[in-house]
């Protein structure tokens, strides 16, 4: 899910300081290691947001662009994420879990509508 934001939710900071005052679950800036969109691996040294509910559900956020940001499912938890990376039981668990997910990107999605830009 892509989303431009107002000028002044330009960095991950400012999103992270926004979501904190939205949400109960927990919000933190931290090294982005989930690969998405059909990556095969992960840009060293890249922070996102991560939203977390759950060791499975979460969502992160990147700053794609100065006002553009894109919310995805992840699991949070390392091993979780690790698990769900190879082989067949990482497709099962991927659709084990994966409605948690959708559910964590969906809230924060709805969150940012209000800082989003029209």
């Amino acid at each position: 899910m892509k989303i431009r934001v107002l000028d002044h939710y330009n960095s991950l900071e400012k999103i992270n300081e926004f979501l904190k005052t939205k949400t109960e679950l927990e919000v933190s800036i931290v090294q982005d290691q989930w690969p998405t969109n059909g990556e095969l691996m992960v840009t060293i040294g890249k922070k996102c947001v991560l939203i977390k509910k759950s060791a499975t559900a979460g969502a992160k956020i990147n700053l794609l662009e100065s006002n553009t940001i894109e919310i995805n499912p992840v699991p949070p938890s390392n091993y979780i994420n690790n698990m769900t990376q190879r082989g067949l039981l990482a497709v099962i668990v991927d659709v084990i879990i994966s409605g948690g997910q959708n559910k964590v990107a969906q809230e924060v999605e709805n969150h940012l509508s209000e800082i989003q830009s029209k």
